[in-house]
């Protein structure tokens, strides 16, 4: 199996701007690949819509990977726009901080960036990982941005796993708790995702209604909790002048 995700993001990776349409000799010659093994691969990435065959017999990248470019590209620009404010977030609470994206279509949540504190005792943000859209301060933060419409569709939507004892899995008293968290602007979370650790969030970036990411700041309980709503505040403070660029903006719509 590994060898053949090998060979396909070789056959991927042989096109540049350069060169952005290849023959199936040319594809072998970049690759190092026997003709008939990249004629395979390539026949199933046109089936895929990972690339296409133009006239004459050229290969090109295809409708799926632009589309994945896209998304990349706005990841990518959502990190770069939030960056000052993790920087700053994390030099003023000294705390762990971490920046999500959602996908509203899965109901999930991932960490793309994070700045983990340097006291003793601290948070590590789980980078890369999908967790649902309920998860913690990060994943609260998310549904306090949707408006009452869209919070009841995905809260009649949404997966609640239990992380913790403290873990709301009741749907009436999260939408109870994320309408109460409105008039404060940010969500709070204590010991729900992990055992003695505290959290708050906002969301940030909207585009279309719904925001595209959120900020958070995490810590052990015993460190945070007094410390919430000065963190929330801060939270407020920093991101907002937070604006996608035009360009990402279309990019995730």
């Amino acid at each position: 199996m590994t060898r053949s995700v090998d060979r396909v993001c070789a056959v991927l990776g042989a096109f540049t701007v350069a060169a952005p349409q290849l023959t199936l000799g040319e594809l072998s010659e970049r690759t190092g690949l026997p003709k008939p093994t990249v004629h395979r691969l390539a026949g199933s990435l046109v089936t895929t819509g990972f690339l296409r065959r133009e006239r004459g017999g050229r290969y090109a990248p295809g409708a799926q990977l632009s589309e994945l470019g896209a998304v990349a590209r706005a990841e990518l620009d959502i990190a770069e726009v939030c960056r000052p404010v993790l920087d700053a977030l994390a030099e003023q609470s000294t705390e762990t901080v971490m920046l999500a994206i959602p996908d509203w279509e899965a109901l999930e949540l991932t960490v793309i960036s994070s700045r983990v504190s340097r006291q003793m005792l601290s948070v590590m943000p789980l980078v890369g990982r999908h967790f649902a859209i309920s998860a913690g301060s990060i994943g609260k933060a998310l549904l306090l941005g949707l408006s009452e419409d869209e919070l009841a569709c995905a809260l009649g939507r949404v997966t609640l796993p239990t992380w913790t004892k403290r873990t709301c899995v009741d749907r009436e008293a999260l939408l109870a708790e994320v309408s109460e968290r409105r008039a404060y602007g940010f969500a709070v979370a204590h010991g729900e995702f992990a055992d003695g650790v505290s959290g708050v969030a906002v969301p940030v970036l909207w585009d279309g209604g719904r925001p595209r990411a959120t900020i958070g700041v995490s810590g052990p309980s015993f460190r945070v909790d007094g410390q919430l709503a000065r963190f929330g505040e801060l939270l407020l403070e920093l991101t907002a002048d937070l604006r996608l660029p035009a360009d990402a903006r279309r990019s995730v719509a």
